[in-house]
């Protein structure tokens, strides 16, 4: 992974490009030994540490600040993140499949040499607790995850002979131990499987007992569902088809994903992180500058907004926050008629992080006219590049925006 995420690469490439390289370099790791083998933590670790430095443009030479946690990084983009794979939690998910192949393949040769080494547990569904303190650790690592894997099984009942009645779920989501624990209490065999309480009175058929996965409506186990349960993910209301559906560049789309999170380094963030600062907007000049400001509610900017929404014939009241204004703006004409739509968010609020660069470190500015020449010419550039028209002036391009809606 060092050699493919190497220094120069991070050089020349954006943070949109960074991130398609290390989606795609991990993705091409030896998925065979994170499926078998549990991975040590220090090898985890650093495989995060190379990924999170390449990504945010750290080196050994030079250090920038990490903008979002990593954690969030690793979440799905659905839910805020850039859906880059959490290597521990990925790891565990694929050794989930071996334990769900245990319960299934009965006949395979693999499976019979670990029951005959480590036994079997009561339907054998799984095997004992290994506790060998020598000896090879393959399945013995694998084992350790079968008390969080096993809380998404449930059973289908076959002939009955291998599902415990009282303490497998085979009725609802609970064991009937635990729906009616005053009748658990007065059974006689309390580890009695259902043939022995049910089937000898009704007709037992060819069918086998089956697990199923209960986070998925089929019933088979599959790694992406794991995976998410694993990492816990919580619904989101990120705005994750503003950011990442529309027909922008990926350096945008990371910017846009960036400024939704409220982490660009405005100079309220930069105090934040510890730097003596003077917090004011390079813009309009007024006391404080945050990621919202900056974007949407400085006077100037604000002018920008306005003069292209009035180009579409739109009236409209800004939110708050630049989360909110992508949560609102995404196909907000309809899905047939938001492409050129839904591109102002992400080319008007690039356009000002430009301006704000370069007023801050090259001490240059353009005037209101000409970040307004700007807005249009950029936004007919990259409809031109989509196909979304075929206008080939301003004055042709501009009326026609108003059709739109």
């Amino acid at each position: 992974m060092e050699k493919k995420l190497s220094g120069w690469k991070r050089l020349y490439l954006s943070k949109g490009g960074r991130l398609m390289l290390i989606k795609s370099t991990l993705s091409s790791l030896p998925t065979y030994f994170l499926s078998l083998f549990t991975i040590p933590k220090a090898v985890a670790a650093r495989l995060e540490s190379i990924q999170r430095n390449f990504l945010w443009g750290s080196s050994e030479g030079s250090f920038k600040f990490p903008l979002v946690a990593w954690d969030k990084v690793c979440s799905p983009v659905e839910r805020g993140g850039l859906g880059i794979r959490n290597v521990v939690s990925f790891n565990q998910a694929l050794l989930g499949n071996w334990l769900w192949r245990f319960g299934h393949e009965a006949t395979h040769l693999w499976r019979r040499v670990i029951s005959s080494k480590y036994g079997e547990g009561q339907g054998g569904w799984c095997t004992k607790v290994c506790r060998r303190a020598h000896g090879c650790g393959l399945w013995r690592s694998i084992n350790e995850g079968w008390e969080s894997f096993s809380k998404h099984l449930s059973f289908e009942v076959g002939d009955g002979t291998r599902i415990r009645f009282w303490h497998d779920r085979w009725i609802g989501e609970n064991s009937l131990k635990d729906r009616y624990p005053e009748l658990y209490a007065c059974s006689a065999i309390k580890d009695a499987c259902i043939s022995e309480l049910i089937h000898p009175r009704i007709p037992r058929g060819d069918r086998r007992d089956t697990l199923r996965w209960g986070l998925k409506g089929d019933g088979k186990f599959d790694t992406r569902s794991y995976y998410h349960e694993i990492r816990g993910a919580s619904n989101s209301l990120f705005p994750w088809k503003g950011v990442w559906k529309p027909k922008i560049p990926k350096r945008v789309a990371f910017f846009l994903w960036t400024t939704a999170h409220g982490r660009i380094l405005t100079l309220d963030n930069l105090m934040l992180k510890g730097r003596p600062l003077a917090n004011w907007c390079c813009t309009c000049c007024s006391d404080g500058k945050s990621v919202d400001h900056l974007l949407l509610h400085c006077p100037i900017i604000h002018s920008l907004w306005a003069f292209m929404l009035q180009a579409f014939g739109i009236h409209w009241v800004m939110p708050g926050s630049v989360a909110g204004l992508l949560s609102s703006w995404h196909q907000w004409l309809g899905k047939h008629n938001s492409e050129i739509w839904n591109l102002v968010p992400g080319y008007l609020m690039w356009i000002v992080w430009l301006e704000r660069n370069r007023r801050s470190f090259e001490d240059k500015e353009k005037t209101l006219e000409e970040l307004k020449i700007l807005c249009q010419r950029s936004l007919m550039e990259w409809s031109h590049c989509w196909g979304f028209t075929e206008c080939s002036s301003l004055s042709e391009f501009m009326p026609s925006l108003s059709l739109v809606s």
